[in-house]
């Protein structure tokens, strides 16, 4: 094969996985190889695959199989690929972007059919499958990473290499010599048997190590998410029909012990499944007598078969394959995005923002990475979902490196674990050719990738720690916390901006914040890109106009706080408003976004409000899910968002996004986000501010025509400046500005 990069064929079978085949599909888009096509095979599917295939609608080649019959599934891929290597992948797997270069290198060879990679598990950090060979009774028998399966590659070998079906390749014509797949296996063994064949036909099956899958088991009408079986029939009848076909010529009386030795294994596993309370008596009885009726049938059907030698391709091959149909891979840049908080888990400031830019930058074409923190107690996964590739990490604090990285940068210790496991998945995602990484100047999440020359890093700038030190009275009452953790960190956030090569702003403000607070001028090595929200009217379009209808009647004023109980996002404030909101028997005021905790109490009954624990109008959510937060800005007519210092404002894009007039104080970043020609208004910071917002929002329950107008005016501004298009698209011409100065330089 005189071509190093020959085209390729990728044939996605599916069957009910519409859920999981979209990602699938999106994952092919990240491929780097030059020339591939993609074939989709659906199954009798039921649910939304026939969907999600349209919606790729000539990227693919779409057919279909009536049959929940993987091999005649496979087989109509077959026929029809047009390229000189026919690859498979399952529907709920996403390939390394090298997965293609790596398989296709070893064919140069041409006594190669066939070739396999590793396989990763659904936790994206363990094996599935490395090497294997199987015997003649379809056993598979794992080995090291280092055994030679060249030797086996021989006619009448009792050992071959086995490649697993979701990774796995062939060439053309090699696959189409031995008649494709034998529709006997509908399910398992049926890439077993098409090694055995090639292998006896006189190809070389062979193993290439670096050409990765990530598998996530997704269930199907075999066997659930958590891989208990549904029914053992189709895997019994490939069982049987395998041993009796390729081990019985060999030796009879082995292939009668295999079977028995099947049978009693897969019997003792329904038998435990059933006293750990896995599965009832009622499935148990069905699995026993799945297996058995499979296996009598799998005898019969190889007997039947006599010695068939081939596939049964020809069954459904009756024309030659249309012309070669390259897949439009994703052209945009490889970029990882680190934040230690990720949602729902968290949604803070900057975790909010970070997926807010992941999807809207995965929505422009590029392929996104998400460095993120497992929540506790859970292990390290990797995966792929809605076209994000998402590593949630565990920090070791015990490592050695971490020690090294607490005494280079003079962070805590808590943050150089975290800084030192993001640093070593970032070292393993070189193989995946990143173009750009980010990290958040708040706990300096990324720092030792400043220091790596492998790497284009973007230090993204929000509030840091000395921005939040005026505002965090425990910090300076707890002196050991001040000298271990906010000082060092202070220090680290310090050089950090001093040396850092390109910074990604959200306001001017927080530029200014930070030379005046570290004494740094940023404004040359920053860009300015607004925040974006998505739009809370999607699918609440009838709520919007049921609460416009409202305001037109008079309804009462219902007044939104969201943000956390604390001095800096205003909370004392907001109370003192509530206290004056009793005496409007027309307004309502609603918290979220905190917990009315004792602190929270305590502060209250300091202020004079604790009427406002149980006045009627005053009403206290806690910490809501997204949906139900946005529900609440779509369910409200004016935001309260009185915070002393906001590197942006996130609440008061997503309150304008909800056509909410936003009353804010004359702080940080707010009123650049807030302006009179944007609904919004602006207090200054004083004894009378409680009094001030109080009058407002009487003159707001008064003048409903003015209410309208503003929140007209909040909703056109978002539109034109803070949705999330918009901030994609500015992130991406700062990505690529950065990258055309760092390739300038080098």
């Amino acid at each position: 094969m005189a071509d190093t990069h020959p085209a390729v064929s990728i044939v996605v079978n599916t069957y009910n996985r519409g859920a999981w085949l979209d990602d699938a599909l999106r994952g092919l888009a990240g491929l780097d190889y030059p020339m591939f096509e993609v074939i989709v095979v659906n199954g009798p599917s039921t649910d939304t695959s026939a969907a999600v295939i349209a919606r790729w609608g000539k990227s693919i080649k779409a057919l279909r199989c009536d049959h929940a019959n993987l091999s005649v599934s496979r087989n109509i891929g077959i026929a029809a690929a047009a390229g000189e290597i026919i690859a498979f992948i399952d529907d709920d797997a996403v390939p390394h972007p090298q997965w293609l270069r790596r398989l296709t290198a070893a064919y140069r060879d041409p006594a190669v059919g066939a070739v396999g990679g590793f396989t990763i598990d659904n936790t994206g950090t363990h094996w599935q499958v490395r090497k294997v060979v199987c015997d003649r009774y379809g056993n598979a028998h794992p080995v090291t990473d280092l055994f030679d399966e060249r030797p086996l590659n021989r006619p009448g070998s009792a050992f071959f290499p086995s490649l697993l079906g979701t990774n796995a390749s062939f060439r053309a014509q090699a696959l189409r010599g031995i008649g494709g797949f034998d529709h006997t296996y509908a399910y398992l063994l049926d890439e077993t048997d098409v090694c055995l064949r090639l292998v006896d036909a006189g190809w070389q099956v062979h193993y290439e190590p670096h050409a990765l899958v990530w598998h996530q088991f997704a269930p199907s009408h075999i066997r659930s998410g958590e891989c208990v079986a549904r029914t053992l029939y189709p895997s019994a009848v490939s069982k049987g029909y395998f041993i009796t076909r390729h081990g019985s010529p060999g030796n009879l009386a082995g292939a009668g012990e295999a079977l028995d030795s099947y049978r009693r294994e897969l019997l003792d596993v329904n038998a435990q499944f059933a006293a750990s309370g896995t599965i009832d008596a009622r499935h148990r009885h069905a699995l026993d007598q799945d297996l058995l009726h499979g296996l009598r049938d799998g005898q019969r059907l190889a007997m039947a078969a006599g010695h068939k030698t081939v596939g049964d391709l020809a069954q459904v091959a009756q024309r030659p394959p249309r012309r070669f149909q390259p897949f439009a891979v994703a052209s945009g840049r490889r970029i990882a995005l680190i934040s230690r908080g990720w949602p729902p888990h968290n949604d803070n400031g900057i975790a909010r923002w970070t997926q807010l830019v992941a999807q809207g930058l995965c929505a422009r074409g590029h392929k996104v990475h998400i460095l993120t923190e497992a929540i506790d107690g859970a292990r390290e996964t990797i995966s792929f979902e809605q076209g994000l590739w998402i590593h949630r990490l565990c920090p070791d604090e015990a490592s050695a490196r971490t020690g090294a990285l607490v005494e280079r940068y003079g962070l805590p210790w808590r943050q150089a674990a975290w800084a030192d496991r993001v640093w070593q998945e970032a070292q393993f995602l070189k193989s995946f050719g990143l173009d750009c990484v980010s990290f958040p100047i708040w706990d300096l999440e990324g720092l030792p990738l400043l220091d790596d020359p492998d790497f284009v890093t973007v230090v993204s700038l929000h509030t840091t720690y000395a921005l939040a030190q005026p505002f965090k009275p425990e910090w300076t009452e707890r002196p050991l916390l001040a000298h271990r953790q906010v000082a060092p960190m202070i220090a680290a956030e310090t050089a950090v901006l001093a040396r850092a090569p390109h910074c990604l702003a959200n306001s001017r403000a927080i530029i200014a914040a930070i030379a005046d607070r570290h004494g740094i001028d940023l404004a040359p090595r920053a860009t300015v890109v607004e925040h974006g929200t998505p739009d809370p009217w999607i699918r609440r379009a009838a709520a919007a106009e049921a609460r416009r209808v409202a305001r037109h009647d008079h309804a009462p004023l219902r007044v939104l706080f969201v943000g956390r109980f604390e001095q800096r996002k205003g909370f004392d404030i907001a109370v003192q408003v509530a206290q004056a909101v009793i005496d409007m028997p027309n307004v309502e005021l609603a918290f979220l976004g905190g917990e009315l905790d004792g602190a929270a109490r305590a502060l209250i009954n300091r202020l004079g409000a604790s009427a406002i624990l149980h006045h009627p109008r005053i009403h206290f959510a806690g910490v809501v899910q997204r949906d139900c937060l946005d529900d609440a800005y779509v369910g409200a007519d004016v935001a309260l968002m009185p915070s002393r210092f906001e590197s942006f404002g996130l609440v008061a894009i997503e309150a304008i996004a909800a056509g909410l007039p936003v009353l804010t104080l004359d702080a940080g970043a707010l009123p650049d986000v807030v302006r009179d020609d944007h609904g919004g208004r602006i207090f200054a910071q004083g004894p009378d501010v409680v009094q001030q917002i109080a009058a407002e929002l009487v003159w707001l329950n008064v003048d409903r025509e003015e209410l309208a107008l503003r929140a007209d005016q909040a909703r056109a501004a978002w539109a034109a400046r803070y949705s999330t298009e918009a901030m994609a698209q500015g992130i991406e011409a700062f990505v690529a500005h950065v990258l055309a100065t760092h390739a300038g330089k080098a």
